[in-house]
């Protein structure tokens, strides 16, 4: 018999092991995603660890409903959320899906991932949790600022002021009520939130990224010699990651010999900042693979990431693949990628980032790369140094979440 089996077999056997010879009580944990692809490829693997340790784990995600064998030893379920914008009716929904998450499935922790879950469902479980009256612990993850909370938003105009200062209010309000901990994936957003007044300092942590396995991705058994420097720009696909920077740069370079651009990334179709699979298929400067689910063979196949974002994310998670992959990366300078990436030791940071200059800045770094193949294997070594002796592998990133969801638990 599992011991998830047994966990549910006799409330009097509500403990699990872990460790050598210690035991914790069994929890009850609900986790709330925006997004379930995103869930799938950032944030399953504390689930996962969870559900090995034998407690008992909900999945409510925005987007998409599972595929064929995505399926985990949590229970999943789809929640209504609209990830760009204020939408009424399905923000009542989440709200109602969240309070019947609190006040039927009575969890011990509740996981919030995401802005928008933060909030809308984050205010609903305060009031679910109250009217139960139960100490349920709330865990918030802010994997980084998004479109709407960075200084340098795009997202202009009285409306998303309002917003802005909703959304404000309504952190504090949580970040100040008991059990509640927010966790960062940079310093910098930290330093931002708790700089502000939105979160006191004793319920903010930092917690780097999401964390790799090493055991998917790790440097292949040789270096790539002879052919193309083969340039990956792989995220999701929209202008402010920089695909646009990205292509950009494959048509200044477009005739050199080389180098070989290549795109791979999850289609956005109701983003109003997505960029269209139709043109990039069209676009005679790069090769277009699409969605990908093998990222480990994908960086063993290629020799430099390129990821020139100006979205409000925390650490991309590229590029902790490709430091552990032993592959150097170009970016911008925006925070998160400064946290993995440093520049002229582990790859190139370009410091615009937008319009000609920016991509300018990607094809010089580029070039370079190109011209002096000794210079990437150099960049490539010290990216997976950095990697492993960092702490970015994928155990320590699931520990510090399944402390705060399980150990602390009420």
């Amino acid at each position: 018999m599992s011991k998830f089996e047994l966990a549910r077999s006799s409330s009097a056997a509500r403990f699990s092991a872990v460790g050598a010879g210690s035991q914790v009580p069994i929890r009850r944990i609900s986790i709330i995603c925006n997004d379930t692809d995103y869930f799938l490829r950032h944030r399953r693997a504390p689930a996962d660890d969870l559900v090995d340790s034998g407690h008992h784990v909900r999945v409510l995600t925005g987007g998409e409903p599972l595929s064929s064998g995505e399926e985990g030893g949590w229970k999943h379920v789809g929640v209504s959320v609209k990830r760009w914008s204020f939408a009424p009716l399905a923000d009542l929904r989440l709200i109602g899906q969240t309070m019947r998450e609190v006040l039927v499935e009575k969890p011990d922790s509740l996981h919030l991932i995401t802005l928008k879950p933060i909030v809308v469902a984050g205010m609903a479980a305060i009031v679910a949790r109250a009217l139960s009256g139960r100490d349920m612990s709330i865990v918030a993850t802010v994997p980084g600022l998004g479109r709407l909370m960075s200084p340098g938003s795009t997202m202009r105009g009285r409306s998303a002021k309002i917003t802005r200062y909703l959304v404000g209010r309504a952190v504090s309000f949580m970040s100040r009520r008991r059990n509640v901990k927010f966790t960062f994936e940079t310093v910098a957003d930290y330093n931002m939130w708790v700089g502000k007044g939105l979160v006191p300092a004793q319920a903010a942590q930092v917690i780097g990224g999401a964390g790799v396995d090493p055991a998917v991705f790790y440097p292949g058994s040789s270096t790539r010699e002879g052919g193309p420097l083969r340039v990956l720009f792989a995220s999701r696909l929209l202008k402010s990651k920089g695909l646009d920077v990205f292509v950009r740069a494959a048509q200044m370079l477009r005739g050199s010999e080389g180098v070989e651009f290549i795109v791979a990334g999850m289609v956005e179709p109701d983003d109003p900042d997505a960029v269209s699979i139709v043109d990039l298929a069209k676009e005679p400067a790069i090769h277009f693979l699409g969605k990908r689910n093998d990222m480990g063979d994908l960086l063993r196949q290629v020799d430099v990431v390129c990821l020139p974002t100006r979205y409000g994310e925390g650490i991309p998670r590229i590029l902790i693949e490709a430091s552990a992959t032993g592959i150097p990366s170009i970016v911008s300078e925006h925070e998160g990628c400064r946290e993995i990436v440093e520049d002229g030791r582990t790859g190139v940071v370009v410091y615009d980032t937008v319009g000609e200059r920016a991509a300018k800045g990607v094809a010089k770094a580029i070039a370079s790369y190109r011209d002096d193949r000794d210079l990437l294997r150099r960049h490539g070594a010290a990216a997976r140094e950095k990697f492993v002796h960092g702490d970015f592998a994928e155990q320590g990133v699931v520990k510090q979440f399944t402390d705060l969801l399980a150990s602390n638990a009420p």
